[in-house]
């Protein structure tokens, strides 16, 4: 029996300060875009939000809308709107498609109706520059990673059941890179009853690897063959700036994928790259 479900939400853990910071930018400027890694609590942030004030607050899900969609055709979303004009209002976007205009649409909207509009998005340095090129005033909170005393504790309230060695803890953390959704995933997995160490958590990890990564499958299977390609050869070295083109590149950069460090081009995190490796190591491609 799984330690947890991916469906229990009722766990929130830390992120006071990021917190504290998006309310007070919800007031001033009035514009705010959540964003940090895949996997890194964004949602979990915005649910929360919604949670401590639902009767005046919105919650959109934009992998099952469109914000145009939403601003022009549905009559209940038109009464929230309505309402905003009269009292204090938030309405909270989460998991934005990396497109500038979907960014300034929703600014559009949240200053027309004088609402306070928090947004989340997966980091990418490139959108976001464009996106501050095109919306005079925002504020931009990251949602870090957890640390590894809080990757501990974090597990202790999510699993309560889950029983590991301190290097077990210890290669939790390092494999994941303290990002909730992915400690969620590997949870998921594992059996209660067991002491966990490393070596019973790796095998865990390969056997069930398709399982614990399936976020990173689905991003995965959106890809054209030549971002597929430009992964692959970035498991295995770094790619210098310019030896591919920016289009090519492009994408995979507002995904939230690769970043440009020292003039070369690198996957985002290790994490990434552990499921690309093992993947190709599986499959044989990705």
């Amino acid at each position: 029996m799984p330690i947890i479900s991916l469906n229990r939400t009722d766990v929130f853990f830390g992120r006071e300060r990021e917190l504290v910071r998006i309310r007070e930018c919800l007031n001033d400027p009035g514009f705010v875009i959540v964003t940090g890694m895949r996997g890194s609590g964004k949602t979990a942030i915005l649910r929360k939000l919604h949670g401590e004030n639902p009767s005046r607050t919105t919650l959109i899900d934009m992998r099952c809308a469109d914000i145009r969609e939403v601003h022009e055709g549905i009559q209940d979303f038109r009464r929230i709107m309505a309402l905003a004009r009269t009292v204090e209002w938030n309405i909270l976007i989460d998991s934005m498609p990396p497109e500038p205009s979907a960014f300034r649409e929703a600014w559009k909207m949240s200053s027309m109706y004088s609402m306070g509009c928090a947004v989340s998005t997966t980091y990418s340095r490139h959108l976001l520059d464009e996106i501050k090129e095109g919306i005079p005033e925002l504020a931009i909170v990251n949602i870090p990673p957890l640390r590894d005393r809080e990757t501990e504790n974090y597990i202790r309230m999510k699993a309560p059941k889950f029983r590991a060695t301190a290097a077990g803890l210890d290669y939790i953390y390092r494999l994941t890179e303290g990002l909730p959704l992915f400690i969620d995933s590997f949870l998921n997995v594992l059996s209660d009853g067991v002491i966990y160490g490393p070596a019973l958590l790796e095998e865990n990890f390969t056997a069930k690897f398709q399982q614990i990564a399936f976020p990173w499958m689905v991003e995965l299977s959106q890809l054209s063959p030549v971002e597929k390609r430009i992964l692959s050869d970035l498991c295995d070295a770094p790619i210098p700036e310019g030896a591919v083109g920016d289009e090519e590149i492009e994408g995979l950069e507002l995904r939230g994928l690769v970043e440009l460090r020292g003039g070369e081009w690198h996957l985002t995190s290790k994490l990434l790259l552990r499921v690309l490796t093992e993947l190709r190591k599986q499959v044989g491609c990705l």
